[in-house]
């Protein structure tokens, strides 16, 4: 087990952002076995079974996807974001940046960081549920006035589903 976390002299706390960018790489480095993570084998899923042939990706992470992506958003079917970023924005900003992105493209799928939203909680809505992921999905529902699919799972976060790779809330958004 030691001799798979020695592979390389890689010192991860000299660059952290440098480490998060590559850590879904990094990670696979760590064994021997191959393996893909389960969320991002969804995500190639809801690609495949929706037909969607040209994917931007709005990213911070560099995850192989086995999909097309397109360097233009202008030429793409389908908007991901799994950048983290996107989350430690404020509500209102995340709103705005989804309408931006929806006028672009009509197809949307959304990883948010459960964690980083409303982070410094200055944003209270008291007509939202209690349960914060059932939250999160109305919030998105009444802000945008739109459709919205959610594909997240629930489970605990005790950091065995990597989360910092793929965003754990997902949301598909199409406006019509």
């Amino acid at each position: 087990m030691v001799e798979n976390l020695i592979k390389s002299k890689v010192i991860l706390d000299k660059n952290l952002y440098k480490w998060h960018k590559n850590w879904d790489r990094l990670q696979k480095s760590f064994f021997k076995e191959s393996y893909e993570l389960h969320e991002k084998v969804k995500i190639e899923q809801f690609v495949s079974t929706n037909n969607f042939k040209n994917v931007f990706h709005v990213k911070d992470n560099y995850i192989d996807f086995n999909f097309p992506t397109v360097s233009s958003i202008d030429k793409a079917d389908l908007i991901l974001i799994t950048d983290q970023k996107f989350s430690r924005t404020t509500c209102t900003q995340i709103i705005h940046n989804i309408s931006d992105l929806l006028q672009k493209c009509p197809n949307l799928f959304l990883c948010l960081n459960r964690h980083y939203l409303n982070i410094t909680g200055t944003e209270i809505d008291q007509s939202l549920p209690d349960d914060y992921e059932d939250a999160i999905q109305v919030w998105l529902k009444n802000s945008l006035n739109l459709p919205i699919k959610n594909y997240s799972e629930r489970f605990i976060d005790d950091g065995q589903h990597f989360t910092w790779v793929i965003p754990d809330q997902k949301f598909f958004i199409q406006k019509k």
